[in-house]
């Protein structure tokens, strides 16, 4: 029997999570939803809104007063090595080559980040680099966005998503 998992990303809801809720509303068939931080307290109040989704999160650059909440996580689903992290400590806003190597030197397959507001996916040897851009505080020509990730059968998909 296949199973398959699907994960909704998102970040940077900065204390805004009407967009977050709409988009949650729309996508009750997701089995997990990540955030990766500013406002990691955003997380815990969609938390109480959707408390039979099981929600993995972290915090970021703008987060403060945040208790036991990680600055990054690792987790694994279907057997598929997944990093959770904001991003700043990465210095993503210049490049993603220090995520590159920690998803090389550490066999991660799916390493997501947020920070610099803007989607983005790269696609390396074995491993998938994902930033959902934010759903509130979008940056550059994109618009409010998210992801949908799915992991099948040791495959893992992305789906850029926008949310308006």
């Amino acid at each position: 029997m296949l199973i398959m998992t699907r994960i909704l990303v998102m970040s940077d809801t900065h204390g805004d999570t009407s967009l977050a809720e709409k988009v949650l509303r729309k996508n009750r068939d997701v089995d997990i939803v990540i955030h990766l931080g500013d406002y990691c307290r955003d997380a815990d109040k969609l938390q109480n809104l959707y408390p039979d989704i099981r929600f993995e999160y972290v915090y970021g650059n703008c987060d403060f007063m945040i208790g036991n909440v990680p600055m990054e996580k690792l987790i694994e689903i279907e057997g598929q090595r997944i990093l959770l992290t904001h991003g700043h400590r990465y210095s993503v806003k210049w490049g993603i080559e220090k995520l590159r190597d920690r998803a090389h030197n550490d066999n991660i397959q799916l390493v997501l980040f947020g920070h610099t507001h803007m989607q983005q996916v790269v696609y390396g040897p074995g491993y998938v680099i994902l930033n959902p851009g934010s759903i509130s505080e979008p940056r550059g020509d994109d618009r409010e966005s998210y992801a949908i990730v799915v992991i099948d059968d040791k495959k893992i998909k992305v789906e850029l998503k926008k949310a308006v």
